[in-house]
């Protein structure tokens, strides 16, 4: 799910098939996805709205009709293959997708009404205020909700998703992801050249637009009451990690990492080892630094503490030379500031902190930094890690394990009774007496005013971000 995941499945067993019920208290334009071995590449995603309770005004007028769309990039391999080249220099680090794509096609004519004044609603869980724009930078992960006027002459009119940090030519535009959108009475096919975006390597255009949108402190979301009852602007900080996302060669091998550890996916997952082993013989908690870079780089399985119902600040670092974008499981995170070159304590002082959006995946421009702030009310062992696919494959990701002592199950439910064990930790005996489970034969595994809902689900090759432009 592209919001803070209330739920994170792992299916390490040789059991192929979980379902699960949940409470989603959040508001917005989400997608889901697999998790596990670069499987979100074959194509498993698609889009989740979350809408108000009736007795919740929304800030806005209903909307005539709505759409999803989802943008892409996509190769002319299978996910098995992309996923074994990246062993390979060229393509953990360079390698390009084939194509870019919308709902998984290539250019195609979509009928629904399309014009030019579109304002900003919401970005994944939260409301922010109105803004008109005409082009929108939705990074890796991230998802918004728009309204767009339909007040335009009947016509067919493109839409078009071109990547950040990468020019497209009029020769080849396989990286650039084209729609056609329809008037129900249009007898006007879309014609002539695509319309401009701005510059793709202006990162001052993209960093003022992502100060511009600020949270709406009215507006009631998943409850009644505003959003701007909670806020950051007199809090006390528990903790701050200084996270750094760079390449690593380990064992002749390239990697991603964060403060140069890249991370290993044990064979038993984290939540099952915490629950029954306190993690022994899968992790050591705290083992890897979380506010300086190891000065060699290693592999490991990097899981850190989080202060329960502490605050705690992120700074994100990217020292790479193209965009990257974190995700934090399990939390939203008010987005506070952004920055070039060295974070230091005395940048604070430029935060923001009467308005700043809330959200669970933020953008890190090359060379710069992001800082965030979270709350950690929630207990569990949660993921933070880069949503470029790519880096988060190779490694570039850890655990943040949040605990509480109290076993109230309102605040962290126990395991279900048909929990799946696997790696080292085996099932309990039966209770003495108890007969022998029947086994169960196996089956085969399953594989106007419009709302446009923009998610931007998956970047394996073209590093950055995607400017949604309309004629």
């Amino acid at each position: 799910m592209g919001g803070p995941d209330p739920e994170r499945f792992e299916l390490h067993c040789d059991t192929h098939s979980l379902c699960k019920k949940w409470t989603k208290d959040q508001i917005g334009s989400f997608f889901y996805f697999p998790s596990i071995n670069f499987q979100k590449a074959g194509g498993g995603f698609g889009p989740i709205r979350v809408n108000n309770r009736e007795v919740i005004k929304v800030p806005f007028l209903k909307p005539e009709a709505e759409f999803d769309l989802l943008i892409g990039d996509w190769y002319r391999r299978s996910f098995m293959e992309v996923r074994s080249m990246l062993n390979t220099s060229f393509w953990a680090y360079n390698g390009a997708p084939g194509v870019m794509l919308m709902n998984g096609k290539g250019p195609y004519q979509n009928p629904r009404a399309n014009a030019h004044e579109s304002f900003t609603v919401t970005q994944e869980g939260s409301y922010t205020n109105q803004i008109t724009l005409d082009t929108l930078d939705v990074h890796v992960g991230q998802s918004y909700s728009i309204l767009v006027t339909a007040d335009q002459n009947a016509a067919d009119y493109y839409i078009v998703a071109s990547p950040k940090m990468y020019k497209a030519t009029d020769d080849d535009r396989s990286l650039v992801a084209i729609g056609v959108l329809h008037y129900d009475n249009s007898t006007t096919s879309a014609n002539g050249p695509l319309p401009n975006g701005p510059d793709p390597f202006d990162l001052d255009f993209s960093v003022n637009q992502a100060k511009s949108i600020r949270w709406n402190l009215t507006a009631g979301a998943a409850r009644p009451n505003p959003q701007g009852t909670f806020n950051v602007s007199n809090v006390t900080l528990s903790q701050t990690f200084i996270l750094q996302g760079s390449t690593a060669d380990i064992g002749g091998t390239p990697r991603y990492s964060v403060n140069n550890v890249s991370y290993l996916t044990p064979e038993t997952p984290l939540k099952l080892a915490d629950q029954f082993a306190n993690g022994s013989g899968v992790y050591r908690l705290d083992e890897f630094p979380v506010n300086s870079t190891s000065p060699v780089a290693v592999a490991g399985t990097f899981v850190a503490t989080g202060t329960h119902k502490g605050w705690l600040e992120i700074v994100f670092k990217n020292d790479l030379r193209v965009m990257d974008c974190w995700h934090l499981d399990g939390f939203g995170f008010y987005v506070v500031g952004f920055g070039d070159g060295k974070w230091t304590p005395e940048l604070r002082s430029t935060y923001n902190l009467y308005d700043p959006v809330v959200r669970s995946t933020t953008q890190v421009y090359p060379g710069g930094w992001t800082a965030v702030y979270t709350y950690l009310d929630n207990p569990g062992m949660w993921n933070l890690r880069s949503q470029q696919l790519r880096n988060w494959y190779l490694g570039q990701e850890l655990y943040l394990r949040v605990y509480d002592a109290d076993p109230d199950p309102a605040k962290e439910r126990p395991p279900p009774q048909n929990l799946l064990f696997c790696g080292m930790i085996d099932p309990p005996p039966p209770p003495p007496g108890s007969p022998k489970p029947i086994p169960v034969p196996g089956s085969a595994p399953t594989t106007q005013i419009l709302w446009a809902h923009f998610i931007l689900a998956i970047s394996v090759g073209i590093r950055g971000v995607f400017q949604i432009q309309q004629l």
